[in-house]
């Protein structure tokens, strides 16, 4: 201890001061006016309030403020430096042309997906351009060209019904009530997909089967079967698969 926080006390009682009534004075609140004369400086919030409250107090008393505060600087230990210590191991840096690369493979990504999102987009989204056509029914021999009745094998000969059957066919009308995405398939084969607008139609006619493989919003599609109106496939927005058109159906409508 240097002794400034003694000359501080002594200086004070010779002025028959209380700590209240210097409290009122140097604005400096009672438990840290004990500190100063006690020494006490771990008690204040730092370095530059404990010098400062010390010149206040000082000159309120009629000391030489610079005194008060070379005695107190004396009576500090220096901080020691920090002492940085160098890691355990030493971490490599990335060439700086690393990053660039890796960046630019990124955005070359993020290219490619866009236009590849793009690109499905419009081939769901577009009308088929080639309309489907039917294979050619099978129709009866022209009786000026056919061969005489004599001379055909009796096992060879078609039966009326199946004749009648190959001749009528399924016509199926599909009309779009709401936007309503679709693939269909006619007799095994896989003529159209696509999405269609509210307001549009399609007719698609096959031999013994039309298959709607997948149906989008199966609440914006009716279809008519050879002129037999469906009943309705579901609800709006719910996908239905695998709904198969043949005779049986017609039959049962």
């Amino acid at each position: 201890m240097a002794g400034e926080g003694q000359m501080l006390r002594l200086a004070r009682e010779e002025k028959e001061w209380s700590l209240l009534h210097t409290e009122e004075i140097t604005k400096i609140r009672v438990r840290y006016i004990q500190a100063l004369e006690e020494e006490e400086y771990e008690i204040l919030p730092g370095a530059t309030y404990a010098k400062g409250y010390l010149r206040t107090y000082a000159k309120q008393l009629g000391l030489n403020p610079d005194e008060i505060v070379a005695l107190y600087s004396s009576s500090i230990k220096p901080e020691a430096a920090p002492v940085i210590q160098a890691p355990d191991r030493i971490i490599k840096s990335r060439p700086s042309w690393v990053r660039p690369v890796i960046i630019g493979s990124m955005a070359l990504v993020a290219i490619v997906l866009v236009f590849g999102i793009k690109a499905l987009y419009q081939t769901e989204g577009t009308n088929p351009s080639t309309p489907y056509t039917s294979p050619p029914l099978i129709s009866a021999p022209d009786p000026e060209t056919a061969a005489p009745s004599s001379t055909v094998p009796p096992s060879q000969s078609s039966p009326p019904d199946v004749v009648a059957s190959t001749q009528d066919g399924l016509t199926a009308q599909l009309v779009f009530t709401q936007a309503c995405w679709i693939e269909v398939k006619v007799d095994g084969q896989a003529p159209f997909q696509g999405t269609f607008a509210a307001g549009t139609s399609k007719e698609v006619k096959g031999i013994d089967k039309i298959e709607l493989v997948s149906i989008g919003n199966a609440g914006g599609l009716t279809v008519t079967l050879n002129g037999k109106a469906m009943p309705s496939l579901g609800k709006p927005g719910e996908v239905l698969r695998n709904v198969v058109l043949t005779k049986e159906t017609l039959n049962q409508l």
